[in-house]
């Protein structure tokens, strides 16, 4: 997927595939990949890094699949890569009290995040492929940090379609958080918190620090998982780059946390509007995939199994199954047709949450409290449970999210439904998409947005 040119209208893909038996999921891979536009963008001897969501040390569905790990790299490997990483950093709530906010690797032993891949089966999964195939030299699973991070400073050329500036500039944090309210309505007041950085140089840049190991990636694949998110509402392809992030960074851009946007305030909005409870860092996390976006080739998410209430890494209700396997071709259409399948579950689903929803934690006090409730009390789930509003409005637009807002003007990928192609598989298939499904979800991701993209 290519930043989009000036005036022009990218065509985007989002293809879904159905599958409920477990034996079969990397065949329905398989399926959804070759629907979407499979992947002849990989000539022999190219270097290939899947990343996947390993928030956690969780089991699928609070991270990624092992079965969608392993199927894409044998299926890079089948076409010739020279070089298949499955790399990613875990959380920093899970590694900045065992190795340094500023990414030092501690080796693979002591690693976390490389615990993390073995804990959830992601690592055994691709090593087996590795030695059916008589590959195992040509796989390498590892953590961003073995490689280290780069400094990276937006130039005129990034976002050069964008009509408002980077987000990941401290000058532009320093004004959301002047202006700041709770998601309470009432006034956040907040120091800036600084990071290494800007201070480094002592000059105050737009950029983050990026791995080197994408730097040299040919081609890269998003793995992400479907899934309500405590802060975030709901995590997918676009905030499945918070992990490319060093930790010391992405500790700065949580200072944003349970704070309403701006974004529309100028628009004239209601300052109850329920797109204002979005994160203040949602305008950011588009931003993340500026330095490798025309690397990114391919978007995949097992939704066999996805989380409603709560998440990322924990939630108070059973697992949906809604037994699908969605492939994009870049990360808005990953992200709208996602939604669609969350909200299927949300919304329509007779297992699912039929339009009830629960407030989230509303807070930092609020969510401290309840995880020292979780530690008491463990079965109540006090911290991971609840589902944003906006994802049971039936007629809320998937499009409008702020962080697909954000990617829109970037030009990250398809702009507006009219350009979102969806392919189900065909009826004959063994992977065939139910009527039911196919309707709600083709209606829901091609519902038009209601809020104007910002502009000069």
């Amino acid at each position: 997927m290519n930043t989009l040119d000036k005036g022009t209208d990218t065509k985007g893909i989002a293809a879904i595939a159905e599958n409920s038996d477990p034996s079969r999921t990397g065949e329905a891979i398989r399926r959804s990949v070759k629907l979407a536009g499979g992947m002849d963008w990989l000539t022999p001897g190219q270097t290939v890094v899947i990343k996947p969501a390993l928030n956690s040390a969780g089991k699928f569905p609070f991270t990624t699949s092992p079965v969608s790990c392993a199927e894409l790299v044998r299926m890079c490997l089948e076409r010739g890569a020279g070089r298949v990483y499955v790399a990613d950093e875990m959380g920093y709530e899970h590694t900045i009290l065992k190795h340094r906010a500023c990414g030092k690797f501690a080796g693979f032993d002591k690693d976390k995040t490389i615990q993390s891949f073995k804990k959830t089966g992601i690592y055994d999964a691709v090593t087996k492929v590795g030695e059916e195939m008589n590959a195992s030299d040509r796989i390498h699973i590892t953590t961003f940090r073995e490689e280290g991070w780069r400094r990276y400073v937006f130039g005129d050329g990034d976002g050069e379609y964008s009509s408002n500036e980077f987000t990941l500039y401290n000058q532009w944090v320093h004004r959301q958080l002047k202006h700041a309210e709770k998601w309470s309505g009432k006034k956040a007041c907040r120091k800036y918190i600084p990071r290494f950085f800007d201070s480094k140089l002592k000059k105050d840049k737009p950029g983050f620090y990026v791995p080197k190991l994408l730097d040299k990636a040919d081609h890269i694949i998003n793995v992400f998982r479907i899934s309500s998110h405590l802060w975030s509402h709901y995590t997918m392809a676009i905030k499945n780059w918070v992990g490319i992030m060093r930790p010391d960074d992405r500790v700065w851009m949580h200072q944003l946390n349970y704070l309403k946007n701006n974004r529309h305030v100028g628009n004239e909005l209601d300052r109850d509007d329920p797109i204002r409870t979005e994160p203040l860092y949602h305008e950011q996390l588009a931003d993340l995939h500026l330095p490798h976006i025309k690397k990114e080739r391919l978007c995949v998410s097992d939704a066999t199994q996805i989380i409603l209430s709560g998440g990322p890494d924990g939630t108070d209700r059973p697992f949906y199954r809604a037994n699908l396997i969605l492939a994009a071709s870049d990360i808005i259409a990953a992200d709208v047709a996602g939604l669609a399948i969350l909200r299927y579950g949300t919304l329509k689903a007779p297992d699912g949450l039929l339009g009830h929803y629960e407030p989230q934690p509303a807070g930092w006090v609020e969510a401290a409290s309840g995880l020292v409730k979780d530690l008491i009390w463990p079965e109540n789930k006090n911290v991971y449970r609840g589902t944003d509003s906006k994802l049971c409005d039936p007629e809320f637009s998937n499009w409008d999210w702020v962080a697909i807002q954000r990617a829109r003007e970037l030009g990250l990928g398809v702009k507006h439904p009219d350009n979102l192609q969806l392919f189900f598989d065909e009826k004959e298939s063994p992977f065939a998409v139910s009527g039911e499904k196919r309707d709600w979800i083709t209606e829901d991701a091609l519902r038009e947005p209601k809020y104007e993209l910002i502009s000069s």
